[in-house]
């Protein structure tokens, strides 16, 4: 190089694979820390639906005894209390859906290959929370099970 032309910068010889490593180093971090916030939000989401069936079901465990000493079915108990938090999940993911519809444009340089507002993947996280929602729901409401009608009579 220095023979064709003295002037021309010369720093060294690089792999291109160690430069495109360098080049997105940046957002590799930004998107691990995406990520990372985006697992604690679902996390505390699912600890958060948990503790409000699980308090539901504990609160009114007697309720929910007599109800099954005088007819009801377990399936229904189940699916009542389920319910209740499936109905809360559903509330905060539409109320969310719009909230994340104005953000999205902020976060657009962190979305590599997907669009801003790219549908199928709108409906995939939607899918994802509400799975986590139905999981989240269930365990508490499936400890219905294991109340004991006559024990709750006898305590009446």
């Amino acid at each position: 190089m220095s023979s064709v032309d003295p002037a021309l910068p010369f720093s060294g010889f690089y792999r291109m694979s160690d430069l495109q490593h360098e080049t997105l180093a940046t957002q590799r971090i930004e998107v691990a820390l995406l990520g990372t916030m985006v697992g604690l939000a679902l996390l505390l989401s699912a600890i958060g639906i948990f503790a409000l069936v699980a308090n539901m079901v504990a609160q009114r465990s007697r309720e929910i005894g007599i109800r099954l000493a005088l007819g009801s079915t377990l399936s229904q108990a189940i699916f009542h209390f389920a319910a209740v938090g499936l109905r809360a999940s559903v509330a905060g993911l539409l109320a969310g859906l719009p909230v994340s519809a104005a953000a999205l444009p902020v976060i657009r340089h962190v979305l590599y290959g997907v669009g801003v507002y790219d549908a199928p993947t709108i409906a995939g996280v939607a899918a994802m929370l509400l799975l986590v929602a139905i999981g989240a729901t269930a365990l508490p409401a499936l400890r219905i099970a294991r109340i004991d009608p006559a024990s709750t009579l006898r305590d009446e």
